[in-house]
């Protein structure tokens, strides 16, 4: 009598697969399941994070905040779902978006090959502003802060960020005003007076 690999297969037990296992359990609040889930995933994270921008230290940033965002929106991961491609759909999408700011706040090679920066102490102001723009930032709540770079940063049209965002265009309007204010607000505590000359 010939039994069939299938057949086979049947008779054996079915051993859960681990990733599901502390999925569930990282739904349900058990944070020992999220630092095995940290660890198991953290090195696939950050090769995912730096093929997407392609720097090491952006690479770094973003794979902190994405486990940072899994822990603040777990109420968004299902339980029964494996825990590798959601993780992995967060880190892909800070990493877009580091990779959007980092080239709208740095000035490109070519320019300065082309000389639009020839003056080291022109340059050297310019990255200190990216630098102070980028500290401001990075204080805002995240709903600010997108809706700032979406705008001012990507010059996207206030429309298509409501769409992008999910809100109605007249919140979208409201979010970018208060989004303005408190980046006002911060720089001003930090830097002192915006310069209007």
């Amino acid at each position: 009598m010939h039994l069939t690999l299938d057949l086979l297969m049947t008779d054996l037990p079915t051993v859960p697969d681990e990733d599901l296992v502390l999925g569930t359990r990282f739904a349900a609040g058990d944070e020992l399941a999220f630092a095995s889930l940290v660890r198991r995933y953290q090195q696939l994270a950050w090769t995912v994070a730096w093929r997407v921008t392609g720097r090491e230290d952006l690479a770094h940033d973003v794979v902190q905040e994405a486990f940072l965002r899994c822990l603040r929106h777990r109420e968004r991961f299902h339980a029964g779902s494996p825990f590798k491609p959601w993780l992995l759909q967060i880190v892909r999408n800070l990493g877009i978006d580091a990779l959007r700011l980092h080239r709208r706040l740095e000035p490109t090679t070519e320019a300065l090959d082309r000389g639009v920066i020839d003056d080291p102490g022109q340059a050297s102001q310019a990255q200190d502003l990216r630098a102070q723009v980028a500290e401001v930032l990075a204080t805002m709540p995240e709903k600010y802060r997108e809706i700032l770079v979406m705008r001012e940063m990507e010059g996207q049209a206030a429309e298509d960020i409501a769409r992008a965002i999910g809100v109605d265009y007249g919140t979208t309007r409201w979010r970018l005003h208060e989004a303005r204010r408190r980046f006002r607000e911060a720089w001003v505590t930090r830097f002192g007076e915006l310069d209007h000359a």
